[in-house]
Parts: C-alpha cells; sequence; structure tokens
C-alpha cells in the first residue's frame, strides 16, 4: 500500500489476527525510516485497529480511537505479510486481506471500498536502478517532500548537480556523463559493502558462513537518532533490502547466505546442497529464497519457483532424520526436482527466514548448515 498524507491524514484498518491468519506488516516513509509495525509484533498487538498516518506538522486534532502514526515526511509505503496459520490455506489468507483499508481521514465517515488487486505473476521492482534514472527518483521526491534538517548538507551538495527543489532534471552532456559513471561508481562501492561484514550485516554464528542482519542503533532500523548520520550503514542496507521493521525478531528474523561453506560467494555456474534441520525454531514456518545478487530480485525462471518452504513439505523429498536436502543450480539434479531452487545462471545469495522465530534462533544454539558445493 502507498499512502500520501499531503492533503489529509490516512487510515489504515487492520483486522485483528484470528488462529488461521495473522498480519506481519510494517510502514516506512519514503526516506526508509520505519514509522510502524503493524499486527501482533506491532501497535494493535495482533488486536486490530485503526492506525492514522499523520503529515509534517499536523496539530494533533481527530487523533482519538486510533494508533496515531506522526510522519516528517508525507509518503509512506505499506507492505503486510499475510501468514498464514493451523493449516490455513493461502486462498483462505486472501480473504482475510480484504478486511484490510486505507482512505483519507475526510472520508472516514462514510469509507471508500479497498481495491485490491491479485498481484500474483506480477512484477514490482523495489529497489533503485543505477543510471540516470537513480538522480531522476531523487530529483522526484526532493520536489514532492519537504527537506529535513538532517538532508541540508546532501541539498546543497545535489545543487551542484543541478538537482533543487523546482527544477526540473534535465542534465545534458559531460553532466549527464558523470552522473551515469557516479550511478556505476555507487553501486560498486555499495557492492563492496553488501560482501563485506560489518555495514549491515555480521556474521550470525561465529563457525558459519551465515550473516546475521546488523540492527545499527538500540533504537532499532533506524540511522538518524545516533550521534551522527550512519550514512554508509543505511546505503548498504536499503541497496538489497527494501522494507525492515523497526524492530526484529517479534514475528521473523533472517539470515543471509552470501558464501558457501569454503568461503566464496555464491555462483550461478555451480550447483549447491543445503540440509535444513529437522528442528528448525520457527512457530510458523521457516522458508529459503535465492535472490540474484545483481539485481537483488527474485531469479524469474521458466520452473516459476523462487524458493521453498516448510508450507512445501509434503511436496519435497524429506530425509529419514526429518532434513530435507535443498538443491541449487541451472539444473535440477535427477529424481529431486522437487528440491530444487532454479539459479538461472545467476550469481545469487539466499535469505532464510524464520517465521515465529523460538528461543534457539536468539541463543544461537540452533545453527543452521553451510551451503555446500555439488563437485
Amino acid at each position: 500500500v502507498y499512502i500520501s498524507t499531503k492533503n489529509s491524514p490516512v487510515v489504515l484498518e487492520i483486522p485483528p489476527a484470528s488462529k488461521r491468519t495473522a498480519i506481519f506488516g510494517s510502514a516506512i516513509d519514503v526516506w526508509q525510516v520505519p514509522v510502524a509495525d503493524i499486527g501482533p509484533a506491532g501497535l494493535d498487538q495482533g488486536k486490530g485497529g485503526k492506525y492514522l498516518f499523520l503529515p509534517p506538522g499536523y496539530d494533533g486534532k481527530n487523533t482519538e480511537g486510533y494508533f496515531a502514526v506522526p510522519m516528517d515526511l508525507y509518503g509512506a509505503y505499506i507492505a503486510m505479510r499475510l501468514i498464514p496459520l493451523d493449516g490455513a490455506s493461502y486462498s483462505e489468507a486472501a480473504k482475510y486481506a480484504k478486511n484490510i483499508n486505507a482512505y483519507p481521514l475526510n472520508q472516514a465517515a462514510n469509507p471508500p471500498k479497498g481495491n485490491y488487486i491479485d498481484m500474483a505473476d506480477k512484477r514490482i521492482p523495489t529497489l533503485p536502478v543505477y543510471d540516470l534514472s537513480f538522480f531522476a527518483d531523487i530529483s522526484e521526491l526532493l520536489n514532492e517532500e519537504p527537506l529535513l534538517e538532517r538532508d541540508k548538507v546532501m541539498g546543497g551538495m545535489l545543487a551542484s548537480i543541478d538537482i533543487e527543489k523546482g527544477k526540473p532534471f534535465a542534465p545534458e552532456g559531460k553532466v549527464k556523463q558523470a552522473l551515469e559513471k557516479a550511478a556505476k561508481d555507487g553501486f560498486a562501492y555499495l557492492e563492496y559493502t553488501f560482501e563485506t561484514p560489518g555495514y549491515s550485516h555480521e556474521i550470525y554464528w561465529s563457525d558459519r558462513q551465515w550473516l546475521g542482519i546488523k540492527q545499527p542503533s538500540k533504537e532499532g532500523f533506524v540511522y538518524d537518532e545516533c550521534e551522527y548520520l550512519l550514512l554508509d550503514e543505511r546505503g548498504s542496507l536499503f541497496h538489497w533490502v527494501t522494507f525492515i521493521p523497526r524492530h526484529l525478531g517479534k514475528a521473523t528474523a533472517y539470515v543471509l547466505g552470501m558464501r558457501d561453506a569454503d568461503g566464496e560467494l555464491l555462483s550461478g555456474k555451480q550447483n549447491y546442497k543445503f540440509n535444513v534441520p529437522a528442528n528448525v525454531p520457527a512457530r510458523d514456518f521457516w522458508s529459503v529464497i535465492a535472490y540474484g545478487k545483481t539485481t537483488k530480485s527474485f531469479i524469474y525462471n521458466d520452473a516459476n519457483i523462487v524458493g521453498l518452504s516448510s508450507y512445501d513439505k509434503s511436496a519435497l523429498k524429506v530425509n529419514d532424520d526429518g532434513t530435507i536436502d535443498i538443491y541449487f543450480g541451472e539444473k535440477a539434479p535427477s529424481g529431486l526436482e522437487s528440491n530444487w531452487i532454479p539459479t538461472a545462471g545467476e550469481d545469487f545469495f539466499l535469505l532464510f527466514r524464520f517465521y515465529g522465530p523460538e528461543k534457539a534462533y536468539f541463543n544461537k544454539s540452533f545453527k543452521l548448515p553451510d551451503v555446500e558445493k555439488v563437485k
């Protein structure tokens, strides 16, 4: 859901969690600051209710009965993952989703019906493209949103390359060429921060290659509430992540797999095996998804498979000890097609998600095995 509070505060109606479906959601502003977590791990604590997103400088009227969410900027993106529980189907979760609604506060007396779009088989690019469009997006944002105190130095730097409020973005000649090169250089630097622990992730288990997402501040995933602005940490995380809650761990936890057991980056030209233990400490479910290393998106392929999860267990080949071997590569191993995630020749990384993470994840008594080359 995308909202803008420029003309009115915006109401977001969230249904209470049921025994069959719950929401894991977050709202972030267009500077990628988490402004509210939603669902059992959010302000409503799974009881549902009405969130009220407030524009900059709002005077505080008409907020009684709402979860008020003050914002420094007008725009916000809200992503909500529906989690089927107790054997619920995805169709049940989709039906539950139609209880979610958003509308301007000035229409609260007679809310309009929501418009629900089936996004199956549709693709939404959510990460920046490192070409001239990168700067065009910045220009658009600068013209739509207020320039906050933290941004004034950057505003001055942008003005030096003709990106200013009230001015069209139309670089020419050497300036255009320089910006195109700068976008490529920026991508190269952010790739370095992505591959290097310490910026947006850190080793999770000392004897494994898996990485945990690094929380930048004791206040959560915020970058402007410390003694200084965390520029590299923010840039590194949102180079490969679209949404992040203010606090990870209540509803979900993630580990990132970028290297195999030998410490080498995962290659699209190589085949791999990953053994998922039988006792994954995930109350709701676990999943593993392969993402293209360059695009940071799903790896779209003819098999139409981007990941596997414990929801797929009935269709997977399970070992006698309850573990599951999952394979990655250009081609499925013979007879194990059900346990295969295609990489389509792309270099890739993995995200292993724990939904409803349990104690053994947090105290690290549970460990995932490293990804192994198939030789």
